[in-house]
């Protein structure tokens, strides 16, 4: 698949950093827009929330909004800190030899705290436990967390209640999956931004089979356009196939 993570060797991240996530590029559908007016708006000195969280299935931008959170704080001279919920477990279980309190000094310099994947800590005691005392940590000091996971917070069967509620002081969001009108445009739109020729079958075809965010749409589309290129071949279901190895 074209949605290879782009973030698979780097879970932790001060700012600015992997600038192609922005807000400026993020597709901003029915399904997401309360979503990207919160992400907008925690960046804020007014913003009326510390904390907002944001779930739904894969591929539909929790990340790219995390990162763009990040992006935004950086531009106007705050310090952002994104981590992944899997180095997150790593550097607070048990076994961490110091590294959560590390990761507390670390945090206490930040104006924001961005944590994905937050499904990771699901069962981690120890884990949990540490996050609970980093959330009343930052909110103390009136900082900002912005937290994204694939549940509803009030959904997850494996996290204690008191961190549930946490995950529940400020905004909880979901986003749903673009549809298909929306994910058609912005196709057409980057394919013309690099003078990619896509037959409607071919856009159908990646409707039907490709993650619905925009880096992922992007990617697969140059990866397309390069190989186009070298085989001196017009863009077929055939060649669209090979190239992004789908079905």
């Amino acid at each position: 698949m074209p949605s290879k993570d782009p973030l698979s060797h780097q879970l932790i991240l001060d700012f600015p950093s992997q600038p192609e996530y922005s807000f400026s590029n993020f597709i901003v559908s029915d399904g997401s827009r309360i979503a990207y007016d919160a992400a907008r708006q925690i960046c804020k000195d007014s913003s009326p929330f510390n904390v907002v969280y944001f779930f739904g299935g894969r591929n539909l931008g929790k990340t790219h909004l995390l990162l763009s959170i990040g992006n935004q704080s950086a531009s106007i001279n705050k310090k952002a800190l994104y981590i992944h919920g899997v180095d997150f477990v790593k550097k607070t279980d048990q076994n961490s030899n110091g590294s959560s309190e590390k990761l507390l000094s670390i945090l206490s310099n930040i104006d924001l705290f961005l944590l994905d994947a937050v499904d990771s800590i699901e069962g981690k005691r120890t884990s949990q436990e540490r996050l609970y005392l980093i959330i009343n940590f930052l909110l103390e000091r009136e900082k900002k967390i912005a937290f994204a996971g694939n549940l509803n917070p009030a959904k997850l069967k494996n996290t204690e209640d008191y961190l549930k509620s946490r995950f529940q002081w400020g905004v909880s969001t979901e986003l749903k999956p673009i549809d298909d009108k929306t994910t058609a445009q912005i196709i057409i739109k980057l394919a013309k931004d690099i003078r990619l020729v896509l037959p409607e079958k071919v856009i159908q075809y990646l409707l039907n089979r490709m993650p619905r965010d925009f880096i992922s749409i992007k990617h697969a589309l140059a990866k397309i356009n390069q190989e186009s290129y070298i085989q001196k071949k017009k863009v077929t279901v055939s060649l669209v196939k090979e190239t992004l190895n789908l079905p």
